[in-house]
């Protein structure tokens, strides 16, 4: 009798490590944002500093994993790939590092750096982006503002790609 109790409790262990041998998951995916480096040096710029102050994005970008939106309109959200950071902060730093490598040196201060007066904050809100067999789209629009004031910006800027792309 104790044998069989003995041999049934073996059977149980070995069977909850098989169980438990099935239930892993697969391996989550590690994504961030890097800029591209110029193809020239930097560009003539005299006018004042330039502050990202913020980059918005549609909700359905604003999440952990990576969503793809289809041109149909579907959305695809990638469980196994996901923003090493908040995408809004990480968009807000990739912006600010490309326009340090594009700007004059001292043309650009990094949030949350104080900005003088006299400066510009710009503030980027992407409406949309989306890639299917065509390639990619990016709609944003931007706003310069010194102080309370806009300065200039606020068009809308399509930006469209002839490759395709993936997530």
């Amino acid at each position: 009798m104790s044998h069989q109790i003995r041999l049934r409790n073996l059977l149980c262990v070995g069977l909850c490590v098989l169980v438990l041998a099935g239930c892993r998951s697969a391996t989550t995916r590690l994504h961030s944002l890097s800029m591209l480096p110029p193809a020239q040096g930097a560009v003539l710029y005299a006018g004042p500093a330039v502050r990202v102050d913020a980059v918005h994005l549609p909700a359905d970008m604003d999440r952990a994993e990576i969503t793809t939106r289809s041109a149909t309109g579907g959305l695809a959200i990638q469980e196994f790939d996901h923003w090493s950071a908040p995408l809004p902060k990480m968009a807000q730093q990739t912006l600010a590092a490309d326009l340090v490598a594009r700007l004059p040196p001292g043309k650009v201060i990094l949030a949350p750096l104080d900005k003088p007066d006299g400066a510009l904050g710009l503030n980027v809100v992407i409406l949309r982006f989306s890639t299917d067999v065509n390639g990619a789209v990016f709609v944003a629009s931007w706003q310069a503002s010194a102080g309370k004031t806009p300065s200039s910006g606020g068009e809308l800027v399509t930006l469209k790609s002839d490759t395709a792309g993936t997530a």
